[in-house]
């Protein structure tokens, strides 16, 4: 898994904002980090996870509003309901679920943004038990 991607999903509000900061404060993360930008976390669908999954992402990590800031009102919340969905799909082609995950970030903030994605790439990394 060593030069594989990680894909991030990022909600074009808070979360990017997180990213921005990031760069602002020259906050490093690992360079196998793509991150994708859309408008809501409410628009991510299965068939777009596992299309990373297809083209060989190690993981992919969704980054969305705090649920009660969701500028959609319900963006993230369906975007959990995509993610269950999804992880019983990933396991049925054999991946395992952890390779998925949904997360929060709060707005403008930058080293949580490389944090999480710092360790959803550490346990990534992590060989899983048999």
């Amino acid at each position: 898994m060593e030069n594989k991607k990680l894909i991030v999903f990022i909600c074009n509000w808070d979360a990017y904002h997180g990213l921005e900061t990031a760069g602002a404060e020259q906050l490093s993360y690992d360079p196998r980090v793509i991150p994708i930008r859309l408008t809501c976390m409410g628009r991510i669908s299965t068939g777009i996870i596992l299309k990373a999954f297809e083209q060989g992402a190690m993981g992919v990590l969704l980054l969305g509003c705090p649920k009660d800031d969701c500028r959609y009102d319900s963006g993230i919340r369906f975007a959990e309901k995509v993610v269950v969905e999804t992880k019983k799909i990933l396991n049925l082609l054999g991946y395992a679920e952890d390779r998925l995950r949904l997360d929060h970030l709060k707005t403008g903030e930058g080293k949580a943004f490389t944090e999480k994605v710092s360790e959803f790439m550490r346990r990534l990394g992590k060989p899983t038990a048999s």
